[in-house]
């Protein structure tokens, strides 16, 4: 064999594993034992388990808190061609679920309760968010990205872009359940290409503050705003709370968040990406002291 050939061999043993890099950031980084895909959205129940639907919408997930060991439960009676892509725990075994499908110019996309019962999480659609409040039809495969339940009201963001006031901007609803009513808002995107992926709130006071992800290839950001209780037709100004791309490295497609009661950030990925072909889902631990 040729010195140069030798050589080369040596080299190539060397780098096996060179194209794979380990994911790393500022926290904690937890590898979940699952097999379903696509997992979007995520929320914290009041014993501190985490729960993530997955996209496709035949499944769910809990996941523990101490040892995040992974149980599915078989989603029933999902709309066919519904993909789950929100979730806000509201009490017990309830949740919202937010969704949207493939199709073009929708008006509207469903909202789903959702029950554990006897080992499945049965869902029932109990209303639907109505682009027209945003003068908005919904492309394919964009929706109801997050859900936060926060002082009994529900905060519901979407992966739509509208363009006005020399800028991008996402809508924002709020419901609330005891009087039946919409309130419409209007949140800045920071970037040129970024949308809203995730979302989480908290009650500080009296005011709604909310976490929440905007993305897109190159693009990872936390942004923070506080959702107003009056009047609707808010332009809501966030404030950039961290840049992931800066954080995180390979950067992944986050579309799960949990903002915790110490200021940490819990973020999931979703492993149904182009840019995430046969990665496992992960959870990536923000800690406070990296979020503005």
């Amino acid at each position: 064999m040729p010195a140069w050939v030798a050589v080369a061999v040596v080299l190539l043993l060397a780098c096996a594993g060179c194209t794979k890099k380990e994911p790393r950031g500022p926290g904690r980084i937890v590898t979940l034992a699952s097999e379903v895909p696509g997992l979007s959205g995520l929320t914290v129940d009041d014993h501190g388990a985490f729960w993530a639907p997955g996209e496709d919408g035949d499944s769910v997930l809990r996941i523990d808190p101490k040892t995040f060991g992974v149980t599915r439960y078989p989603v029933v009676a999902a709309p066919a061609g519904t993909d789950l892509e929100a979730m806000a725990w509201v009490d017990g075994t309830r949740f919202l679920l937010g969704t949207e499908t493939q199709e073009k110019g929708r008006l509207s996309d469903i909202i789903l309760d959702g029950r554990l019962d006897a080992g499945r999480f049965v869902v029932v659609p109990v209303g639907n968010l109505d682009y027209a409040r945003w003068q908005l039809t919904a492309p394919d495969n964009r929706g109801i990205e997050g859900i936060c339940h926060v002082d009994g009201l529900f905060v519901l963001a979407t992966e739509l872009v509208e363009r006005q006031r020399k800028g991008r901007w996402a809508p924002v609803g709020m419901f609330d359940p005891k009087t039946r009513s919409w309130t419409a808002h209007r949140v800045r995107l920071t970037s040129e290409t970024g949308k809203l992926a995730a979302l989480s709130c908290k009650l500080v006071g009296e005011s709604i503050v909310a976490l929440a992800v905007e993305r897109h290839y190159g693009v990872s950001r936390l942004l923070r705003f506080q959702i107003p209780r009056g009047p609707e037709g808010q332009w809501i100004e966030p404030t950039l709370a961290a840049d992931l791309s800066e954080l995180v490295s390979p950067l992944p497609n986050f579309e799960g968040l949990v903002w915790m009661d110490d200021g940490s950030a819990i973020l999931l990925t979703d492993n149904q990406h182009r840019t995430a072909a046969g990665q496992p889902s992960r959870l990536y631990v923000i800690p406070a002291s990296a979020i503005q």
